[in-house]
């Protein structure tokens, strides 16, 4: 919402903004992260950063913004326990995620922040990932996804229906409140798990600008193809047992096999005969696990 003041407008900063970034051993990169956040045009917020069992001198990086930031040090519970530490120590009216190797541009929370509505409670934005050895600009995600997104996590798993995975994202406490927390079975998947239960109560809605900058580096967890596949596959799971029945089980098994034959070309396309091999011979498997979930479900 905007304001009008005598000669400009005045942005509407009532709602205060938790941002909350898990920093695992990226000393070298939280500082960034946390200047972004100082660098905003929207003024109210609080950053809070969950130091996760963090090995590297991220302590004595983040003790430079001590005054600034509000600190959770904890062993390290991984990312979703990581967030849900945030959640659990924020009291803004509305929660954003920063990953503590990505940065944002200026004007992301002012932007998204005006999209916010009692109908889209989660609205994401745009990103552009870069090369952090060389700094160069490669790819360029722009969002597609808005209003009734439901069925959209089950027509086409392991796809990106909210871009970026955490950093893109703003929502309401409103919607936390019925959400729940992260997932802790899950891993590089639990933020996919997350907005696919947002979208049972919310539409979603985005700003159509590259408000995010994505860091390309060795220690990217979503560049361990094997994890990914693994924990992709559990959140289908999940997601079959918890559907409405009217979601027919052929639906689910067909779409489960388009996203299996994602990872079998993967695994062709790096070589990987070894997963390829497990792949294909654990597909009955996995299509009898979604078949008893279905069943059970119907039946319960």
């Amino acid at each position: 919402m905007l304001l009008k003041g005598a000669n400009t407008l005045i942005i509407d900063q009532s709602k205060k903004v938790s941002v909350i970034i898990p920093n695992y051993n990226y000393a070298i990169f939280v500082g960034f992260a946390i200047e972004s956040v100082l660098a905003q045009t929207y003024g109210n917020y609080e950053i809070i950063v969950v130091n996760n069992g963090s090995t590297d001198n991220s302590l004595p990086v983040l003790s430079k913004y001590i005054d600034r930031i509000v600190l959770v040090d904890q062993s390290n519970l991984g990312q979703s326990g990581a967030r849900n530490s945030g959640i659990l120590h924020s009291n803004g009216d509305l929660i954003a995620f920063l990953d503590a190797d990505d940065f944002w541009e200026p004007t992301k929370l002012e932007k998204q922040v005006k999209l916010l509505s009692t109908d889209s409670q989660l609205v994401y934005c745009g990103l552009q990932q870069f090369e952090n050895r060389t700094s160069a600009k490669t790819t360029i995600q722009i969002p597609q996804h808005r209003g009734d997104c439901r069925d959209l996590f089950w027509r086409q798993p392991g796809v990106g229906i909210v871009l970026g995975g955490e950093s893109t994202v703003i929502i309401t406490r409103e919607l936390l409140g019925k959400v729940g927390k992260f997932d802790t079975r899950l891993n590089v998947s639990s933020g996919w798990d997350f907005y696919r239960r947002c979208a049972s109560f919310t539409k979603f809605d985005y700003v159509p600008e590259i408000l995010v900058n994505y860091r390309i580096h060795d220690n990217n967890m979503s560049k361990s193809a094997s994890m990914n596949v693994q924990d992709i596959r559990k959140s289908f799971l999940i997601m079959s047992e918890s559907l409405e029945n009217s979601i027919k089980v052929g639906g689910l098994l067909f779409s489960f096999l388009k996203l299996e034959l994602t990872f079998l070309k993967t695994f062709l396309c790096n070589r990987n005969w070894k997963y390829f091999l497990s792949s294909m011979l654990k597909l009955p498997l996995h299509f009898s696990q979604i078949i008893a979930l279905r069943l059970g479900r119907y039946f319960s």
